[in-house]
């Protein structure tokens, strides 16, 4: 009677401990590719995955000589099928403290189609910046 007690007990203790931490994203788990590419673990996000949107965006352009930051990007959808697409540019300023954010949607954009946008800053900063991506994502379209 005693084991099955403590067995009980260290069962309880073990799922208690478990359930406790706080759960964690994967790195680019907002990175999501729809399409021809598959994964080994269904709901996994896979790092080619990840590295593949990203890839489709390069940010060509990053000013600040002006009230507004204003970021030039261009997208390319280097996959197969009609895609939409929604890119976070992280703005940080001389220090490379984060300062404000630039958006790029493109509702359809066709294989191999390529997109040259300036997008504006979302917040005002002086000085010299710089411009990176931070979240890009490839969707069906609209």
């Amino acid at each position: 009677m005693k084991r099955t007690t403590a067995g009980v007990l260290f069962a309880v203790l073990a799922l208690t401990l478990t359930a406790c931490g706080e759960e964690k994203q994967p790195a680019g788990s907002d990175v999501v590719q729809t399409g021809g590419a598959t994964s080994a673990a269904p709901g996994a996000t896979s790092a080619a995955a990840e590295a593949d949107v990203a890839a489709d965006v390069k940010v060509t352009k990053c000013d600040s000589n002006s009230y507004t930051p204003k970021i030039t990007i261009e997208v390319t959808n280097s996959s197969s099928e009609d895609a939409r697409y929604a890119v976070t540019i992280a703005i940080k300023d001389a220090e490379g403290k984060a300062s404000g954010e630039a958006l790029f949607a493109k509702n359809r954009m066709t294989p191999g189609q390529t997109v040259t946008e300036e997008i504006p800053g979302d917040t005002p900063v002086k000085g010299k910046i710089t411009c990176e991506v931070a979240r890009a994502k490839r969707l069906p379209p609209k």
